[in-house]
C-alpha cells in the first residue's frame, strides 16, 4: 500500500499540508508516474457489488470478475476481524502498468481507492504463498482501507478533516508503517490460510536475520537500507503483531485502533502503552530476543540431523538472479543486483578464481615490510572476475540469462516500454562476445525463456492481463505458440527442457500450491509430479533425464531435493538454515543454487547425486515465527457471488475536487479556487476556475475539459483574463502593449508516446478570441491563431551515467486586428548524470515576422499564464525573477544552467531579446518545480508546482533578490 504523509493538527503547516495532501500523494517517492497510471484510451469496463465499484480495461475482465466475485465476502471478513465496518463504497481500479506483481490502497475517508496490479507472483517471491494472488491482493488492500479510514471520535479533529480537501483518519496519519502493513499481512494470513504468515519465506528470512544478529532494530522496522530491508515493515511487524495477540489476545489490536481514534487526542506510542503496558520499543525489544531464541533452537535441531548446504562458490552481500550453467559447465551466467545500481547479468568461468601475480606479490610485500603481521584468512572463495556484463538500459535490467546451446549467446529477458506508458518484459539473444543483443518478441510479456537442446525454439512464460500461460518462442522469427493455459487460479512458472528435448519440466501454481507438470514440448495436457501435499517449485532436469531436482518446502524449510519425474518421490540434497532456491543442473550433475542469508543470496553448488538422510526436519510448531506454522491456520473459501454483465466505462462515475491556487512574483499576487470534476481513470476531466489578484498580474477564469478517450488527448477551453504590468511599481520598464484583456476560446490535440530510448510528442490547435489593449485611444481587436509543434527526447544510461536530450519546434501563425504575423519557437534541453551529480542546460530561442503587432512581439519575464494552455502565448518567455517584458523585440533567446541542491535546483539564467541578441540578463537562484499528470483516482487534474528565488546580477533590477511561487491546474 501506498502509506500517506504522517500529518496531524498540532504540528506546524499541518494545515497546508492536509491541503496539498493529493500533491503529497503524487509525489511520494516510490511511487513513479507509471505506478498512477491508468490508460483512459483503452476499452474500460465497469462492475458493481453491494460495496465496490470496481473498473477495469476489457482485457482484464477474467482476471477482474474472478476477484469481483470474492470482494463482498472479502469485506466482512475482513470488517469481522478489524472491529469496523466503513460505510463508503469503495472504488477498484484493475491496471496493469509494469507486468509485476503490487497494489496500493488510498485510505481517503470520503473516497477509498485500492488499486490491483493483476500479474501473479512467482514462488520465490515473499508473496507467492497464496490460494491466488487476486484474493490474497483483494484482502491486504481492503485490509488497509478497513483499518485505516476508521473516523476519529474527537469532535475538534473531525470538523477539520471535513473542511479540508481530503479527510484522513488517525490511524492512516499516525501509525507507523509497519503498523499499517504488518496489520493488512497478519489479515491476509487469518483470512485466507495463506499469506506471508504461514510462508516458508517469511520463516526463512526472520531465521536468518535472528541467527545473524541482523533482526531490524525497532527505528528499522518500517524500513531500511539494508537487504530485504523494505519488506520488514510486512514480515518483522506482522510477526510482531501476531506476538502481541499471543500474549493479550486478538482483541488488544481492536482496543489499540480503538485508543488512537478516541475522544482523547493520542498519538501511535500513547494508545499502544495504553493497551500493551509499555512502549512499542520495550516489547519489541523482547519480541526481538524470543524470536532469536526460537531461531537458535530451530538452527539446534536442524544441526543434529546434519547440516548440508553444499559448497559456496561465490559469497554475495545482496540478492542475486538465478544461476544458468552453459552446457559445457565451463561458464556460470547470472544477475547480479545491488542496493544502489541497476542489475547486471554477468558471466564467470565456474573454476574457482585464482589469486593474481600482483595481489600475491602485493602480499608478500606487506609482510616484509612488517614481518609481525598476520595474514588475512581467506574462508571464502575469492571474487570472481566477469568475463562478459550485460548493463542495464536507461535503469531497465536484464534478467532471467540462459546459456544457447553454443555457450557464446544467451537467452535474456528486460521490461521495455511499450509507448503508451506502460513497460512489458521481451525476450532478447545477447551475444557475450561480440556485445551485441537482438530483440525476439515485442510487448509480449516473455519471461523465464529456456532454449531448446538445439537451440531453434525457447520453453517461456508468458503474463498478460493478470494470466501466465506456458509458452514456447520460436527463436528465428519470436513467434509465440500457446503450450498449456494459465487463468486467474492457474499460473506458470520457469520451464525447463528435458536433454532430450521431448518434454518440458515447470512449476504451476493451482490450489494453494506450487507443483511440478511435466508437458509434452508440442503440446499436450500436463502431467503432475507427486500429490502436491507441500509446495516444490523452480525445477531442472536431471542428466538422467528421469529426475528433477526442485526447491521443496516439505517441512516448512526451503531446500534443494531431487524428485522422481514418475512417482515424485523426492531425496534431499540440502538442509538449511536458510533457504535454497534456483537450481540449475550441469551436464555432469553439478547443481548450482542460492542460499539465503540475512545480507543476500549467495551462489553455492552441490551434486544431484548427493546423499542425506530422507525426510523432513523435525522442528516443532513453538518455534513459530522462526519456522512457519506446521499446521496453518483454518480458513474457509470466501463466498462468490454471482455478478452480472460488465457494463461500459464510458464518461466513469463523476466526482468534484475543490483546491486553492496560487501565484505570488515581482508581477504580483494572485489567489484562486479551482474545482474539478474527474471520473476515476481521467479519461474526461472538466474544471472551473477564477483568480483575482493584482493589477500587475494574471487574473481572470477559464472553464477547460480534456477528453482522453482517444490517444491523442482532446482539450478545449474558454477563457477570460486580464494582465496590466505596466502598473507595476518597476512598471517604467514594461512596455504597455502587454496590458491588456484577452478571452477567448482554444481547441488542442496532444499526444505522446515514450520507449526504452526515446519519446515524442506532437500538438495542433486553434484558437479565436479578442485582445483589449488597455491603452488610451486603443480598441478591442480579433486575435486567431492556429499552431503546431513536435517533439522528440533521447536518454542513453550506464550504471553511474547517463546522457540525455530534448528539442520541441513550434510554428504559430495568426492575425490579431488587421495585422498578420507568424511565430517560430523552439526548445531545446540536454542533461548529464555522472556519479549521482545531474548537470543540466536547456534553451529558448522565439522570432516573431517584421510586420508583427506589437502585443505578438516576444518578450520576457513574468510567470505563465495560469488560466489557459501558455503555448497561447508562445512569444512570452517565463523567467518569475523579472517583470513582464523586462526584455522584448522581434527575437529573444534564453539559457539556463541548473544543479541539484538539497531536492531542489540551484540555477544560473541568462536572457536578451531585441531585434539583435547582444545585451544579456543574468539570474543565479534556486527552484522547486514539479509537474504532475490527471491522477483521476486521486482527483486531481493537471498540476504543476513551481517556489524559487532569484538575485539579479544585471540592471535594471541588479543585486535584488526576488522570489515566486505558483500552485497551477489543467485539465
Amino acid at each position: 500500500m501506498l502509506r500517506m504523509s504522517r500529518l496531524t493538527t498540532r504540528r506546524p503547516g499541518a494545515l497546508l499540508a492536509a491541503c496539498l495532501l493529493p500533491l503529497l500523494i503524487a509525489a511520494w517517492p516510490t511511487a513513479a508516474t507509471a505506478q498512477y497510471l491508468t490508460r483512459p484510451e483503452r476499452a474500460w469496463r465497469s462492475l458493481s457489488t453491494a460495496h465496490f465499484d470496481v473498473f477495469f480495461p476489457a482485457e482484464m475482465e477474467e482476471w477482474t470478475r474472478d476477484v469481483a466475485s470474492r470482494l463482498d465476502a472479502v469485506h466482512a471478513g475482513v470488517d469481522a476481524l478489524v472491529g469496523f465496518a466503513p460505510r463508503q463504497r469503495i472504488t477498484v481500479l484493475v491496471e496493469d502498468p509494469l507486468n509485476v506483481s503490487n497494489g496500493f490502497a488510498l485510505p481517503f475517508r470520503d473516497q477509498p481507492t485500492i488499486f490491483l496490479w493483476p500479474t501473479p507472483p512467482d514462488p520465490t517471491s515473499l508473496i507467492a504463498n497464496n490460494r491466488g494472488w487476486g484474493e490474497l491482493l483483494a484482502v491486504h488492500e481492503y485490509a488497509h482501507i478497513a483499518h485505516l479510514v476508521r473516523p476519529s471520535r474527537n469532535a475538534r479533529q473531525r470538523l477539520i478533516w471535513r473542511l479540508l480537501p481530503v479527510d484522513v483518519g488517525p490511524i492512516a496519519r499516525r501509525a507507523p508503517r509497519w503498523v499499517t502493513e504488518g496489520y493488512a499481512t497478519v489479515i491476509e494470513g487469518q483470512l485466507t490460510g495463506s499469506g506471508r504468515p504461514s510462508s516458508a519465506g517469511r520463516a526463512a528470512v526472520l531465521r536468518a536475520r535472528a541467527l545473524e544478529g541482523q533482526l531490524p532494530t525497532y527505528a528499522q522496522l518500517d524500513a531500511s537500507g539494508t537487504f530485504q530491508g523494505g519488506a520488514m515493515a510486512y514480515l518483522a511487524g506482522s510477526a510482531f503483531l501476531e506476538w502481541l495477540q499471543a500474549a493479550r489476545g486478538d482483541s488488544s489490536l481492536v482496543s489499540l485502533w480503538r485508543r488512537m481514534t478516541a475522544r482523547q487526542d493520542r498519538g501511535f506510542a500513547a494508545a499502544f502503552t495504553g493497551v500493551y503496558g509499555a512502549s512499542p520499543d520495550e516489547l519489541y525489544g523482547r519480541f526481538s530476543a524470543e524470536l532469536t531464541g526460537q531461531a537458535l533452537e530451530a538452527e539446534r535441531r536442524l544441526r543434529s540431523e546434519g547440516l548440508s548446504t553444499g559448497r559456496l562458490v561465490q559469497h554475495r552481500g545482496w540478492s542475486s538472479g538465478d544461476p544458468a550453467v552453459s552446457a559445457d559447465g565451463a561458464l556460470l551466467a547470472l544477475a547480479l543486483r545491488s542496493r544502489d545500481l541497476p542489475s547486471r547479468v554477468v558471466v564467470w568461468r565456474t573454476s574457482d578464481s585464482a589469486e593474481t601475480a600482483a595481489a600475491r606479490r602485493a602480499r608478500e610485500r606487506l609482510m616484509q615490510r612488517d614481518p609481525d603481521d598476520v595474514p588475512a584468512v581467506l574462508e571464502r572463495p575469492l571474487p570472481k572476475a566477469a568475463i562478459a556484463t550485460l548493463h542495464a538500459v536507461n535503469g531497465a535490467a536484464y534478467e532471467y540469462p540462459r546459456f544457447l546451446p553454443d555457450g557464446r549467446q544467451l537467452l535474456v529477458s528486460r521490461s521495455v516500454p511499450v509507448g503508451d506508458g506502460t513497460a512489458r518484459p521481451d525476450l532478447f539473444v545477447w551475444d557475450r562476445e561480440s556485445g551485441h543483443v537482438r530483440r525476439l518478441t515485442y510487448g509480449a510479456g516473455i519471461r523465464w525463456a529456456d532454449p531448446s537442446p538445439d537451440g531453434r525454439q525457447a520453453a517461456a512464460v508468458r503474463c498478460t492481463a493478470g494470466v501466465c500461460d506456458l509458452v514456447r518462442v520460436d527463436l528465428a522469427s519470436g513467434a509465440v505458440t500457446l503450450l498449456s493455459a494459465g487463468s486467474p487460479a492457474v499460473a506458470w512458472f520457469r520451464p525447463r527442457w528435458s536433454p532430450g528435448g521431448r518434454e518440458i519440466v515447470a512449476s504451476v501454481q493451482s490450489a494453494g500450491r506450487w507443483r511440478l507438470a511435466v508437458v509434452p514440448a508440442d503440446g499436450g495436457a500436463p502431467r503432475m509430479i507427486g500429490d502436491g501435499e507441500w509446495s516444490r517449485y523452480g525445477a531442472d532436469w536431471a542428466p538422467d533425464g528421469r529426475s528433477v531436482v526442485a526447491t521443496s518446502e516439505r517441512g516448512g524449510i526451503p531446500h534443494l531435493a531431487r524428485v522422481d519425474a514418475a512417482t515424485g518421490a523426492e531425496r534431499p540434497l540440502t538442509r538449511t538454515t536458510g533457504a535454497s532456491l534456483a537450481s540449475d543442473v550441469g551436464h555432469d550433475g553439478t547443481t548450482y543454487f542460492l542460499e539465503l542469508h540475512a545480507r543476500g543470496h549467495d551462489v553455492r553448488e552441490v551434486h544431484a547425486d548427493s546423499v542425506l538422510a530422507p525426510g523432513a526436519p523435525a522442528l516443532l510448531a513453538a518455534l513459530t515465527p522462526a519456522v512457519p506454522p506446521l499446521a496453518p491456520p483454518s480458513a474457509d473459501s470466501f463466498a462468490t457471488a454471482t455478478l452480472p454483465p460488465s457494463e461500459l466505462y464510458g464518461w466513469g462515475p463523476r466526482r468534484w475536487r475543490v483546491l486553492p491556487g496560487a501565484s505570488a512574483s515581482p508581477e504580483g499576487w494572485t489567489v484562486s479556487l479551482m474545482a474539478a470534476n474527474l471520473d476515476p481513470i481521467a479519461r474526461f476531466t472538466w474544471l472551473a476556475q477564477a483568480g483575482l489578484g493584482e493589477p500587475g498580474a494574471w487574473r481572470g477564469g477559464a472553464l477547460s475539459a480534456a477528453w482522453r478517450g482517444l490517444a491523442p488527448t482532446l482539450s478545449a477551453e474558454a477563457f477570460w483574463t486580464e494582465q496590466r504590468p505596466s502598473t507595476l511599481r518597476d512598471g517604467d520598464v514594461v512596455p504597455t502593449s502587454l496590458d491588456a484583456v484577452y478571452a477567448g476560446v482554444h481547441a488542442f490535440a496532444d499526444a505522446s508516446r515514450s520507449y526504452a530510448r526515446t519519446s515524442w510528442r506532437a500538438a495542433a490547435g486553434a484558437s479565436a478570441g479578442s485582445v483589449d489593449p488597455d491603452a488610451e485611444g486603443a480598441e478591442r481587436v480579433g486575435r486567431v491563431l492556429g499552431y503546431g509543434e513536435v517533439g522528440g527526447s533521447f536518454l542513453v544510461s550506464g550504471d553511474r551515467w547517463s546522457v540525455g536530450g530534448a528539442l520541441s519546434p513550434q510554428l504559430a501563425t495568426g492575425r490579431t486586428g488587421a495585422d498578420q504575423w507568424t511565430r517560430a519557437r523552439v526548445g531545446s534541453s540536454a542533461a548529464v548524470r555522472v556519479a549521482g551529480v545531474r548537470v543540466a542546460a536547456s534553451g529558448t530561442y522565439a522570432e516573431v515576422g517584421r510586420d508583427a503587432p506589437a502585443y505578438e512581439q516576444i518578450a520576457v519575464g513574468g510567470m505563465a499564464p495560469p488560466f489557459f494552455d501558455e503555448r497561447l502565448l508562445g512569444q512570452r518567455l517565463a523567467m518569475p525573477v523579472l517583470p513582464p517584458g523586462t526584455l522584448g523585440g522581434r527575437r529573444a533567446g534564453t539559457l539556463r544552467l541548473a544543479l541539484p541542491v538539497l531536492g531542489a535546483e540551484a540555477y544560473y539564467w541568462l536572457g536578451s531579446a531585441g531585434d539583435r541578441l547582444e545585451r544579456w540578463h543574468r539570474v543565479v537562484g534556486a527552484e522547486y518545480g514539479e509537474r504532475f499528470p490527471a491522477i483521476g483516482f486521486v482527483r486531481l487534474p493537471q498540476t504543476a508546482v513551481r517556489a524559487g528565488a532569484g538575485y539579479s546580477l544585471d540592471e535594471p533590477f541588479r543585486h535584488r533578490l526576488r522570489g515566486y511561487l505558483s500552485v497551477v491546474y489543467r485539465p
